[in-house]
C-alpha cells in the first residue's frame, strides 16, 4: 500500500451545463466536466472563458489615477527628475520596466532604482529616497511596493519629493501619506477588480499616460502576472491572454534572449512564463542586485539582449546549484525533525544563501505538508534571517504572531512570511511553534487536499481531449490546471530519471501512458509491474521528433493493496538505511539486532509497522509463516541477503551417504588433504557435499575428526541419517531457497498473501 500524500477531494458539482449551452459552445464532454466542477456553468461565464474576454476595466476608475497622472506631466512639462523605484522579483521588474518605458516615450527625465534584497530589504527605502533628493529628484513613483512604506514616504514628502504609489500588496489599517496612491484595493475608491499584480497597476498607469501603450507592454504585464500568483480570473485573464498572443507573435527582444539561453523553442505558453521565463527574472535578485533583469527587460537590441540574457542565465544557473545543495542539507535535517516528531520544521544552519530559502522551503512542504522556516545563521551579525512557508490549515503569520516576542522583525500573510530573530532565539522558537502546533492538530487534520475535477477511465486520455481542455487556457491561480484521477491503472513500467534518479517515469495501462512524477524518483522501490495505481495531476502532450503522445503529470499517487516487492537482486542491495524506524527489519538468527527495530523472522512483534523488510534470507520456512500470521503490514520488500546458495547442489542422496561410509569402513581412517579428492571423484560429489556428509557423520558420532585425520568409529548406535540436525537444517535451507528465491514471482506472493490471511 502507498499512501497519499494528500487527500483527494472528489465532491461532484451541483451545477451542470445545460445541453443547449453545450452545443452553443462545442464543448465536449471531458470540457463540460471540467467547467462544471469550477462551477463555470453559466453561458456569460463560458463564454469569457473560451471566446470574449473580460474587457479591460476603465483605468480612470482606480484610485487617485487622475491626481498621479496630472503630477507625472507636469514633472514632464517642467523637466523635473523622476525616480521608479521598484522590486526585486519578476513582478517588479517588469513594473520597473513598463513605467520606465512610458516615461521615456513621454519625454520624461527618468531613472530608476531597484532596492537590493539583503542590504534594504523590500520597499521603500529611507536612505534611499534621501539620495534620490540629494540627486535633484522631485517625484518618486513606487511600483510593485510602497504601501506599506510609511515613514520613508513621509521624510520624502517632507523634503519636498512628491510620491506616487503604485501597487497591489494587502493595505494596512492606515495608508501612507503619499501625493498620491494607485491601488486596485484603495478602500475609498471602488475598481471593479482587487487583484492586479505590480506589472498590472503600472500598465493600468502606461493606458492612463499615453493613448496607446506599446504592445510589449501586454507581454510584460503578462509576465508580472503569472510570476507572481495573483488571481487569472477577471482582468487579469484577459491581460495574460493577449500577453501571451504579443510573446507568439511580436516577442520582445528581450524575451526572445531569455527563451534562447534556455533552449526553449516551442509556443510560449503560461508554464512557458511560470517555470522559464519568471525564475530566470528572479534569480538575479535572489543572488545580487536585480537590475540586471531590469535592464535585460529594458533592451533595446538584439546583442545588447543576448549579452544580459547570457548573465541572467548564468544566475539561474548558480541559483540552481545552491538550491539543490541546500534542499540536500534541508531535507536531511527535516527528516530527522519529523522522526523526533516535529510538526512544525524550523531548520537553520550557517552560509545559506538568503535569497533562495523561500524556494527550498516550499520543496520541504511539499515533501512533508509541514509549515516550514528556513533560516540562515548569521555569526557576524549575531541574527538568523530567512522565510517561511506555510500550509492551508495553518496561517503562517498568525502563528508566528503568537510568538512574536522572540522575533525581532517578521512580515508575511497565511501562506508565506520572511523574519530576522537572535540566534539564541531560534530554539526557543521551533520549541514554541511546535507547541502551538499541538494545539493545532488537537482540532485540525494536518492532510492536504488536492481537488479533483473529473476522474477518468484510460480511454478518455487522448490527444483530441486533451487539445480540447487547452481551449480553457490559461491556467493560473484560482483557475487552475484540471485536476484528473484515473483509478486502478496497472504499472507496467517505472523508471528513475534525472540527476540521481531523482524524478520518477511510469508507463502504464494497455495504452502505455506515459506519468511523469516530479521529485518522486525514490517511490521506484515501492512500485511493483502491474501493480494498480490510483493517480491525480494532470494532462499535457508531449511532442519529440515531431510525434504528439499524452503525458500524465501526477501530483499524488497511491494504492490500497498490499505491495510484495522484489529486491532480491544485488543491484537492489542496501536500498533500505538500517536506521530508519519506521521499518521493521526481518534478520537471520545469527544476525545482529542493529536496533529495536531489528527482529528475527518467527520472533512476536508488538509494534505495529506499515512497511517491513526480510533483509536476510530465513533459516526455515516455519519462522517466516509464523511471522506472516502475526503481522498487519501494507508493504513487504524482499531483500533475502545470503551469503551463498545450496539450492542447485541439492542434498546427496541416501545411498551417497551409504557409499561414502562404507569407503570409510574399509580404509579405516582417511587424510583429508590426501584422500578428500578420490574420495570425491569416487563418489561423484564437489568437495563441499563431502565436507556436509562428513560434518553429518560427526554429528551421529559415525566418525572422529582427530587432527588432519576422519576416523571411523567402529562401535556406534545405529541411526538414521535422516535424524541429523544437520541434514534437516540442509532440507530446510533448501526448501527456504526454492521459494523465496527461485519460485516464480507470481506464485511467491500467492503464498505470501495466503499466509498473511491465515490468521
Amino acid at each position: 500500500m502507498i499512501k497519499p500524500k494528500y487527500h483527494w477531494d472528489t465532491k461532484s458539482t451541483t451545477t451542470t451545463i445545460s445541453d443547449e449551452t453545450a452545443d452553443q459552445f462545442k464543448l465536449t464532454p471531458i470540457v463540460k466536466k471540467v467547467l462544471e466542477s469550477k462551477g463555470i456553468t453559466e453561458q456569460q461565464d463560458i463564454a469569457q472563458i473560451l471566446e470574449q474576454p473580460t474587457p479591460e476595466h476603465d483605468v480612470n476608475l482606480l484610485s487617485d489615477i487622475d491626481k498621479a497622472v496630472e503630477r507625472i506631466n507636469h514633472a514632464i512639462d517642467q523637466n523635473e527628475m523622476i525616480l521608479v523605484y521598484g522590486d526585486y522579483d519578476a513582478d517588479g521588474v517588469t513594473s520597473t520596466t513598463i513605467l520606465v518605458t512610458t516615461l521615456r516615450e513621454l519625454g520624461a527625465h527618468v531613472g530608476w532604482y531597484i532596492p537590493n534584497r539583503f542590504s534594504e530589504g523590500y520597499g521603500p527605502n529611507e536612505l534611499a529616497f534621501r539620495n534620490a533628493h540629494d540627486e535633484g529628484v522631485s517625484l518618486i513613483i513606487t511600483v510593485d511596493n510602497g504601501i506599506q512604506g510609511h515613514q520613508p514616504i513621509e521624510v520624502a514628502q517632507s523634503l519636498g519629493v512628491d510620491v506616487i504609489v503604485t501597487d497591489h500588496h494587502e493595505i494596512g489599517d492606515t495608508l501612507p501619506d503619499a501625493y498620491a496612491i494607485v491601488h486596485p484595493m484603495h478602500p475609498e475608491y471602488d475598481y471593479p477588480f482587487k487583484y492586479l499584480c505590480g506589472a498590472g497597476v503600472a500598465y493600468k498607469l502606461s493606458q492612463a499616460l499615453l493613448s496607446e501603450p506599446p504592445e510589449k507592454f501586454k507581454a510584460l504585464a503578462a509576465i508580472g502576472t503569472i510570476a507572481d500568483l495573483v488571481s487569472l480570473t477577471d482582468e487579469n485573464r484577459t491581460i495574460v491572454k493577449e500577453g501571451l498572443e504579443v510573446l507568439n507573435t511580436h516577442c520582445p527582444e528581450s524575451i526572445k534572449a531569455i527563451l534562447a539561453q534556455a533552449s526553449y523553442k516551442d509556443d510560449i505558453t503560461e508554464e512557458t512564463i511560470g517555470f522559464v521565463i519568471g525564475p530566470r527574472l528572479n534569480a538575479v535578485g535572489r543572488l545580487e542586485d536585480a537590475a540586471m533583469a531590469a535592464e535585460l527587460l529594458m533592451a533595446d537590441t538584439e546583442d545588447e539582449a543576448t549579452f544580459l540574457a547570457e548573465q541572467v542565465e548564468f544566475f539561474n544557473q548558480e541559483r540552481k546549484n545552491i538550491v539543490s545543495q541546500i534542499v540536500d542539507e534541508a531535507m536531511e535535517m527535516a527528516e530527522s525533525q519529523v522522526e523526533q516528531g516535529n510538526q512544525f520544521l524550523l531548520l537553520a544552519k550557517e552560509d545559506w544563501h538568503e535569497g533562495v530559502l523561500g524556494i527550498v522551503a516550499s520543496r520541504i512542504v511539499e515533501t512533508y505538508s509541514l509549515p516550514t522556516i528556513l533560516l540562515n545563521i548569521d555569526t557576524e551579525q549575531q541574527h538568523a534571517k530567512g522565510s517561511a512557508r506555510s500550509i492551508e490549515q495553518v496561517s503562517m503569520f498568525d502563528i508566528l504572531n503568537e510568538h512574536a516576542e522572540l522575533i525581532s522583525k517578521f512580515g508575511g500573510h497565511h501562506m508565506a512570511a520572511g523574519m530576522t530573530l537572535a540566534i539564541d532565539q531560534v530554539e526557543p522558537l521551533r520549541k514554541a511553534l511546535n507547541e502551538s502546533m499541538e494545539r493545532i492538530t488537537a482540532s485540525t487534520s494536518l492532510v492536504p487536499t488536492k481537488k479533483v475535477d473529473v476522474k477518468l477511465s484510460e480511454a478518455d486520455i487522448s490527444i483530441k481531449n486533451i487539445q480540447d481542455i487547452y481551449r480553457l487556457r490559461p491556467f493560473g491561480t484560482d483557475f487552475s490546471s484540471p485536476c484528473f484521477e484515473l483509478q486502478e491503472v496497472p504499472m507496467v513500467q517505472a523508471k528513475a530519471i534525472g540527476q540521481e534518479g531523482k524524478h520518477l517515469k511510469l508507463t502504464l495501462g494497455d495504452s502505455h501512458l506515459q506519468a511523469l512524477y516530479w521529485n518522486n524518483g525514490n517511490l521506484i522501490r515501492e512500485l511493483e509491474t502491474q501493480q494498480p495505481i490510483d493517480i491525480i495531476g494532470t494532462l499535457q502532450i508531449n511532442e519529440w521528433n515531431g510525434h504528439q503522445s499524452p503525458q500524465f503529470i501526477i501530483d499524488d499517487l497511491g494504492t490500497n493493496q498490499l505491495q510484495i516487492l522484489d529486491y532480491r537482486s544485488k543491484n537492489k542491495w542496501n536500498q533500505f538505511d538500517q536506521h530508519m524506524s519506521d521499518v521493521a527489519f526481518l534478520i537471520h538468527p545469527k544476525s545482529e539486532k542493529l536496533a529495536d527495530n531489528y527482529y528475527y523472522y518467527g520472533e512476536e512483534i508488538e509494534q505495529h509497522y506499515d512497511k517491513y523488510v526480510f533483509r536476510d534470507l530465513p533459516a526455515k520456512l516455519e519462522d517466516v509463516e509464523t511471522t506472516l500470521q502475526h503481522v498487519d503490514l501494507s508493504q513487504i520488500y524482499l531483500e533475502l541477503k545470503h551469503d551463498q546458495s545450496i539450492y542447485f547442489e541439492g542434498m546427496p542422496k541416501i545411498d551417497t551417504f551409504k557409499n561414502c561410509y562404507k569407503a570409510l569402513l574399509k580404509k579405516g581412517e582417511i587424510h583429508l588433504a590426501e584422500d578428500g579428492m578420490p574420495l570425491c571423484q569416487f563418489l561423484n560429489v564437489k568437495p563441499n557435499i563431502l565436507m556436509f556428509m562428513l560434518k553429518v557423520f560427526l554429528e551421529l558420532g559415525f566418525i572422529q575428526n582427530e587432527a588432519d585425520r576422519i576416523v571411523v568409529n567402529q562401535q556406534t548406535e545405529k541411526k538414521s541419517i535422516e535424524s541429523s540436525q544437520l541434514y534437516q537444517a540442509r532440507l530446510q535451507r533448501i526448501e527456504v531457497e526454492q521459494l523465496l528465491l527461485y519460485e516464480d514471482f507470481a506464485k511467491l506472493k500467492a503464498w505470501i498473501k495466503s499466509e498473511l490471511t491465515v490468521n
